[in-house]
């Protein structure tokens, strides 16, 4: 047998002929990627019986196999024609040729499935609608005209209906679901787009739409249900519509009214809401979008996009209020596309169908329990959501879009190892933003967005998780990698997990999984003998030393050795939790620990309501033993209040965010302050930044310039400390969740660059904790294939 491992060297070498070997040649060849689901069937049934050839395709435990035979030179035409004729969801990424005796076949079938143990085969994720299924459905002469589960191999739901592996209709949600003659048909059809579509379907034989009211009534079904939310929605009434993954809560997007009553009744009042568009001309109206992000949107991943707005907008204020940004989508299923279609409005607001803080809804129970309260009409169908899954999101940068949040559209796609595992390991990740990871082999699967830990709805949403990663992958891991936080709900389940398992868990701390995890994904992992950087700008993480980490220069080496080389200097927070909710405190308690508590009175601190809470603290910041935080987040976040961007966090992160709106507003780059320097060679001076600002602060300088020099100041103070510390050519990798914000992206990638280094970015995964298990995952792998846990090192 031989292996050809890449896709691109399969074909060229496809000619494994044998001295005196017979002019009539059977190969077999094993294909492992995403085969399944796709359409990848058909095309090698077209391209085999194209050339001639016999032989049959069928899907598998691994894929898919292939078995051809014919003469010499159809069967090594084969796989060049096959590479170039791939279905738009397909990817190989591995196949394995071997030479078989001649069977005298003349002709090629498809077929059935064989059934095995689950081994590397992948389903694509869900995709947003095909052109061809976009034209069908505007067409009135069509079967399937204005048909909202319009779908084929090309496009429509994967992940979020199927049970089980292989990938056939009676594995999925679609199963309950008897096709009409029509459809059976072109399910049976080779030569078609719609051959082996296990969603297929049309108005004669498959799901129906109802509309309720609030109270559970059913009003109509089908085209008229459409017909009456589509008119609810222009009317500036709350519809939940169920789509591909779950619930989500649509409004208007140009009526304030509808939009301040959703955020009123979701419990979301501040947080910027993502917005779905009719097409890209209105999303080119709305926001400014490069041709990057334009290609995403119009891509079957279609994610939301965070790009910055166009003023004036047609959108209400109260949809991102104080941000730069907007988060734009394009329809992601025929039901969407007929929500728009002939509509008075040209954006609905789009957002989770949940309360804030749960996990989104999923059946119709779920959400008349939870959504009722919330929406006026909930537009249902009956076709079932196997595995909730929220809308991912990217956001616009100079280097192209990186992920915010990891959901449809990427899972189960599979991420990079830098070695084996020689057993599955199941990561639970963190707190806020939480995903599982599953390693098995050398593919790292992470989950879709689970979301904060806060009720116990979400908790139980991270199990659920978990435990469908196994099944999905027909494993049980006895190896689980947490957070090494005692308290968190995700630390806790993996250790419950591994009692139950007689397995164990390998801690990892917080910072650390978010360097394995930038370093995996750009597979620049150390080996034994090697060493890398990472500079880790977050908000907390929980430290060995119990201090609360979070602006940390680490290196760590092969062997899973580590270090910290540098550090943000340490802040008190003063009323502990309630610190990190209300960073006016944070502003406070370091100007006061500096001993320029007078600037305070010259900042917008001192305009706002309940100024003697100001005077209190400041008298008790030297009064008692505060827990302390080094966290970039948290300086940042004191800088916006320092600014006058709102005392508290509405929402996490949020007065960081509204400072990077602010400094985006500039009109001109940010220039680093010259007075600034290290406190010592170990510790950036994350204080004396905010001693700058507020000097200026107090001088008149123009907040928004100030905000753009914060920045560039804050990465000027990261690089000296690299420099100090690492030696040039070194890779360093920028993680955490500070590292959504755009303008630290580009400035410490720029600058990092100019002194010599090898900067690396997260970008197929969150820089936040959406990608902590993966890190988890990863150092957990490799604590068992290099029999090592990672061991923190004094500096």
């Amino acid at each position: 047998m031989r292996e050809l491992i890449g896709w691109p060297a399969f074909g060229e070498q496809m000619d494994i002929r044998e001295s005196g070997e017979s002019t009539t040649i059977r190969r077999r060849l094993i294909c492992r990627g995403v085969v399944q689901g796709v359409g990848f069937r058909p095309v090698v049934w077209r391209v085999a019986t194209s050339l001639g050839l016999g032989g049959w395709v069928r899907n598998d435990s691994a894929g898919a196999t292939v078995e051809i035979e014919g003469e010499c030179e159809p069967v090594e035409a084969f796989a060049k024609r096959l590479r170039g004729s791939l279905p738009p969801l397909a990817r190989l990424d591995r196949v394995e040729v071997s030479a078989l005796e001649p069977q005298q076949e003349s002709r090629f079938h498809v077929g059935d499935s064989d059934e095995g143990p689950r081994e590397h085969s992948l389903i694509p994720p869900d995709s947003a609608p095909c052109e061809s299924c976009r034209s069908e459905i505007d067409d009135p002469a069509d079967r399937r005209y204005r048909y909202a589960f319009t779908t084929c191999t090309d496009c429509g739901p994967r992940f979020s209906l199927v049970m089980a592996l292989p990938y056939d209709r009676e594995r999925t949600s679609m199963g309950r679901f008897a096709l009409c003659p029509e459809c059976a048909e072109e399910y049976a059809d080779p030569a078609g787009r719609r051959f082996h579509a296990e969603p297929i379907c049309c108005p004669a034989c498959g799901p129906r739409l109802v509309l309720f009211d609030r109270e559970g009534t059913p009003l109509t079904e089908g085209v008229k249900a459409l017909e009456q939310a589509r008119e609810a929605l222009a009317n500036g009434e709350l519809v939940a519509v169920k789509g591909l993954g779950g619930y989500q809560l649509a409004c208007r997007a140009d009526r304030e009214a509808s939009v301040r009553r959703l955020r009123e009744r979701k419990r979301r009042l501040y947080k910027p809401l993502a917005i779905m568009v009719r097409d890209l001309s209105t999303a080119r109206a709305l926001v400014k979008l490069t041709r990057e992000d334009e290609a995403l949107l119009l891509s079957p991943r279609s994610p939301i996009v965070l790009a910055p707005a166009n003023e004036p907008g047609t959108v209400t204020g109260s949809v991102a209020p104080g941000m730069n940004d907007l988060g734009v989508m394009l329809a992601t299923t025929p039901l969407h596309v007929e929500l728009f279609r002939d509509a008075p409005y040209l954006a609905l607001v789009m957002t989770s169908g949940n309360a804030s803080d749960e996990p989104i809804c999923c059946t119709e129970d779920d959400a008349f329990a939870r959504l009722s309260s919330i929406a006026d009409y909930l537009l249902a169908h009956d076709r079932e959501v196997v595995r909730r899954v929220d809308d991912s999101v990217a956001r616009s940068s100079s280097h192209g879009p990186f992920l915010i949040r990891r959901s449809r559209g990427w899972v189960p796609g599979r991420m990079p190892v830098p070695e084996p595992a020689p057993e599955p390991v199941l990561a639970l990740g963190g707190y806020l933003q939480t995903t599982a990871c599953l390693v098995r082999g050398d593919e790292a699967f992470p989950s879709q967005h689970v979301g904060d830990l806060d009720t116990e709805l979400a908790r139980a949403f991270l199990g659920e998780v978990a435990s469908g990663l196994e099944r999905f992958m027909e494993t049980d891991a006895k190896v689980l990698a947490a957070d090494l936080h005692p308290d968190y709900p995700s630390t806790r389940l993996a250790e419950e997990l591994a009692s139950e398992r007689d397995g164990r868990v390998i801690f990892v701390q917080h910072h650390l999984a978010h360097a394995a995890a930038v370093l995996a994904e750009n597979r620049s992992f150390p080996r034994p003998g090697e060493t890398a950087a990472a500079l880790i700008l977050d908000g907390t993480g929980f430290g060995p030393d119990g201090v609360a980490w979070g602006c940390e220069l680490l290196v760590v080496d092969g062997d899973l050795r580590w270090r910290r080389l540098a550090h943000g200097a340490s802040l008190p927070l003063v009323g502990g939790e309630r610190a990190v909710l209300e960073p006016w405190r944070v502003a406070v308690a370091a100007l006061t620990e500096a001993g320029r508590a007078e600037l305070l009175q010259r900042t917008p601190l001192a305009r706002l309501p309940g100024r003697e809470r100001v005077d209190a603290l400041q008298r008790i910041v030297a009064t008692g033993e505060w827990p302390r935080a080094t966290g970039a987040g948290r300086v940042f976040e004191a800088a916006g209040v320092l600014l006058g961007l709102g005392p508290d966090n509405r929402w996490e992160g949020g007065c960081a965010a509204r400072l990077e709106a602010l400094a985006a507003r500039a009109p001109r780059a940010g220039v680093p302050w010259p007075e600034l320097a290290a406190d010592t060679e170990s510790e950036i001076a994350t204080i004396g930044l905010l001693v700058a600002l507020a000097e200026r602060i107090a001088s008149g300088a123009p907040l928004a310039e100030l905000a753009a020099d914060f920045h560039a100041s804050f990465s000027s103070l990261a690089t000296a400390a690299v420099r100090c510390a690492v030696p040039p050519g070194t890779t360093v990798a920028l993680g955490g969740g500070c590292f959504v914000n755009r303008l630290l992206r580009e400035h410490l990638d720029g600058e990092l660059r100019a002194a010599g280094y090898e900067p690396l970015l997260a970008s197929q995964l969150p820089s936040g904790d959406g990608g902590l298990s993966y890190g988890q995952a990863i150092l957990g792998t490799l604590s068992l294939s290099r029999c090592s846990e990672p061991t923190l090192e004094e500096s």
